[in-house]
């Protein structure tokens, strides 16, 4: 652990925490940041808690030093976060007790603490023991009942580190997986997109685990899309692209008989594409693949859609005819001065030209 003292300490040298440590009794530093270091990652993310006399001192020292703020979850727990440049960080109150409150944290994993004064750690046996087995452990066997939320925390955090579950927390997460939707979307999407962020091979491995005897692997077994995720890019809301879209899709393509895009948070808009998407059907004939590829043209995703409904080789061939059909490109401005047409007249015309470039193309696969 003397590693992760230093990269955190290291870290935390070049921002205000350290100014700050002179104005407190003292500042715990739980959880996630102690994880990641521990595992090689990168640090962003700061998880405090202080004591009670100790967060009204947290705040004037925003406030004195014009550190931007705000408050999460007033109603649940108190929750100060302050963003400087790429790190965030949060504060919280203790409660009652530091062991008291590594035992209200998720996972085992998570709970561990670093007092900044004392210069120590603090934490279970079971808990450095899951760390370096890389073990996904729940810290009680209520752990992810009170929040459910933890369902999704859980899935992402074996992904992101390659985790074995533990048995009794893999049936806890499978019991709480519908109680999801009683939480805040907000929390919820915060976490899917995450999970979205994420190598997808990972996710789906972790997922198969849960849902033993569904195929979520299937799409990558028909084509290399891993190495055409690029093309999916494109923003639908905010953060959330037509990549996360078709991921998304997939899981509720294989997971029909679960509720999924009911609980994962997304806006209307990005249930609805990814609703869309895993809806499309086709045919492997030029007909088929050139509507679907004009409907979907300017998201670069036609061939996502294609591949739920089409067999390993047609998919491949699919997939590759409707990449070389987005390189098509048709100058409207020459057209308009060639043909004297504007309007809709034009856009007639250039359907009619990209239709025979895209024919020609059809017929070399």
């Amino acid at each position: 652990m003397e590693r992760v003292k230093t990269v955190i300490t290291g870290t935390l040298s070049y921002t205000f925490v350290d100014a700050l440590k002179a104005k407190v009794s003292d500042i715990y530093i739980v959880g996630g940041a102690i994880r990641d270091a521990f595992y090689g990652k990168d640090l962003k993310d700061f998880d405090f808690i202080v004591r009670e006399n100790d967060f009204e001192k947290v705040l004037d020292f925003f406030e004195n030093n014009n550190l931007k703020y705000f408050f999460l979850n007033a109603k649940d727990f108190l929750l100060l976060r302050t963003i400087q440049g790429d790190y965030t960080f949060d504060f919280m109150k203790i409660t009652n007790s530091i062991d008291n409150n590594l035992m209200l944290r998720d996972y085992t994993i998570n709970a561990v603490c670093y007092s900044l004064s004392e210069k120590k750690f603090f934490y279970k046996a079971i808990s450095l023991k899951d760390l370096e087995n890389r073990v996904l452990r729940a810290v009680s066997p209520t752990s992810i009942s009170e929040d459910p939320v933890r369902v999704l925390r859980g899935i992402r955090l074996a992904a992101a580190f390659g985790l074995s579950i533990d048995e009794d927390t893999k049936e806890q997460i499978k019991s709480a997986f519908f109680f999801l939707k009683l939480t805040k979307r907000e929390r919820r999407r915060e976490e899917i997109k995450k999970i979205l962020d994420l190598d997808v091979q990972s996710v789906l491995r972790v997922l198969e685990l849960f849902f033993p005897g569904k195929d979520f692997s299937f799409i990558f077994k028909k084509t290399n899309l891993s190495g055409q995720f690029n093309k999916l890019d494109k923003e639908i809301n905010r953060d959330f692209t037509y990549r996360d879209a078709f991921i998304v899709a997939l899981f509720s393509h294989v997971l029909l008989d679960y509720p999924v895009l009911d609980i994962l948070g997304l806006s209307r808009k990005e249930a609805e594409i990814a609703n869309k998407i895993a809806g499309e059907k086709v045919e492997d004939s030029f007909d088929s693949l050139f509507s679907l590829f004009t409907r979907y043209r300017n998201i670069c995703v036609p061939l996502a859609a294609a591949l739920f409904s089409l067999e390993e080789k047609e998919a491949a061939k699919a997939s590759k005819f409707l990449v070389e059909c987005s390189k098509v490109k048709i100058d409207g401005s020459k057209l308009r001065e060639k043909f004297n047409v504007k309007g809709r007249e034009l856009g007639v015309l250039k359907r009619q030209i990209l239709e025979k470039e895209c024919k020609k193309l059809y017929e070399k696969f």
